[in-house]
This record gives C-alpha cells, sequence and structure tokens, in this order.
C-alpha cells in the first residue's frame, strides 16, 4: 500500500471514529448501544479456522478439499470467509443488508482485510458480487459493495463496481439445493473484458453458502479473459464432516 493509500485508509477510519463519538452506535449482532461490535458478539462469533477445504473454505474434519470440490471444482481459485452464518454475524448482516448499515460495511470489512493479509493472493483488483437491476432499484444498494468498497481502500487495491454485471435476473438461493443453486447462477453474469484480461480479481459477497454464485462470477470472469479469481465473503453455511481428500 502507498503512503498515499495508507492516509486515505487512516483519514477514512478516523471520519468513522468521529462519527462513533457524536452518534454513538449499537452492536449490529445484538442491539447493545455503545459500540458497533461488543465484545460479547465478538466471543460469540464462530470463527472460520483450519480445518477447512483448500479450495472453497468450507470447515472439515481434516485438512485437505471437500469432496464437493474434488468432484465438481469451482472456477474461483480460493474462497475465504471470515465466520459462521450464525447468531450475531447473521444478525449483523441483515441489517447491513436491509438497513443500509454503512457502519457495519466498515466493521466487517477490517475482518476481512485481516483475512486477505495472511493469504498469499495476488490481487490486482477488488469487485462486489452485483445485484439485478430490479433487486438494485428497490433496495437502492448493493450490500457486497458496503463491505467491498472499505476492503479495497484498507488494502491498497484499485475497486470497481462496474467490472461485472448480471445478465438476468435470479431467484432467492434460499431454501435451494446445491445442484439448484448453480442452475440458478448458471451464466446470470457477464464481465467486461476490457477491465479483466490478465488481472487477478477479488469477489467480496456477503455470504457464501454452496459457492454458486462466487463460481458463476469466476466462470464470467475466466471467460473474459481474467488471470485468477478469489473470493472473500463475510460468512458461511457450515457443513463440518465433509469428507477430505489431501
Amino acid at each position: 500500500m502507498s503512503h498515499m493509500e495508507r492516509r486515505a485508509y487512516r483519514l477514512y477510519r478516523a471520519l468513522w471514529s468521529s462519527l462513533d463519538l457524536l452518534y454513538p452506535p449499537c452492536c449490529g449482532g445484538c442491539g447493545r448501544a455503545g459500540s458497533r461490535w461488543c465484545v460479547d458478539c465478538q466471543a460469540t462469533a464462530s470463527l472460520i479456522r483450519p480445518p477447512y477445504c483448500r479450495v472453497c473454505g468450507q470447515l472439515l474434519d481434516q485438512p485437505g478439499v471437500c469432496r464437493i470440490c474434488l468432484t465438481n471444482r469451482p472456477a474461483f481459485s480460493a474462497l475465504r470467509s471470515w465466520a459462521v452464518h450464525a447468531g450475531p454475524v447473521r444478525n449483523a448482516l441483515i441489517k447491513l443488508k436491509y438497513q443500509r448499515d454503512m457502519s457495519l460495511g466498515d466493521l466487517l470489512a477490517r475482518q476481512l482485510i485481516q483475512i486477505l493479509d495472511k493469504t498469499d493472493w495476488q490481487v490486482d483488483l477488488v469487485i462486489p458480487v452485483p445485484l439485478g437491476v430490479a433487486r438494485l432499484r428497490e433496495r437502492g444498494y448493493n450490500q457486497a459493495s458496503l463491505i467491498a468498497r472499505p476492503l479495497a481502500l484498507g488494502s491498497g487495491i484499485p475497486y470497481s463496481s462496474r467490472v461485472l454485471m448480471r445478465t438476468r435476473e435470479t431467484r432467492s438461493q434460499v431454501g435451494l439445493s446445491i445442484e439448484e443453486r448453480r442452475e440458478n447462477v448458471h451464466a446470470a453474469f457477464v464481465a467486461q473484458w476490457t477491465e479483466v484480461v490478465g488481472q487477478s480479481i477479488l469477489v467480496v459477497d456477503d455470504v457464501a453458502t454452496s459457492g454458486a454464485t462466487l463460481d458463476a462470477c469466476a466462470e464470467a470472469i475466466l471467460t473474459a479473459g481474467g488471470k485468477t479469481v478469489f473470493g472473500l465473503t463475510v460468512s458461511r453455511a457450515a457443513r463440518r464432516g465433509l469428507e477430505a481428500d489431501f
């Protein structure tokens, strides 16, 4: 990160600190007044720690690659997540998604910056998973952008929300099987080749369940000439106990 980039992020963090003093926040996980993320919610959050699948980051009982990635390897090179989608983390993401709480976007981005710093990924561009036109018009914002933008600023990596677009509206993934999720988002994205050709792209989203959405995003980026695709999400649905191979 350059000196100017570090300075920009310090100013960004100082702005949020000042706002917290002027308008005391409430915890995104439990609603308790005094902080955006209280010590109790931090202690309660179930963080994603090894062992997990080397590809999709799903929790495993032993290190290796999960059977799902072995039989149907995704287009992305690796996906990592901060915490299990439950309890206070789930509450915070619901608040971010439906109440446009930008302060939570900053808070959650900081968790992902720490994860990114521990990887050996070489990333040229950070982008959010895009919403469909109808959903974006209805909601007025993309919650993934609220995480991806401060993550890029804090990491000193260029950011763009115009590189990847949805070609059609898709159903909600909630309640769908893995195969139904893949079919639902198949060929649902297109990437601008002028922006991704030869580039290593980091795709950011709020939640990963099967990884189907990030897989479809990665396929679109690689088809447009992207070099490598990585994924980062705040949370993921955990299915511990999957078989692994070494």
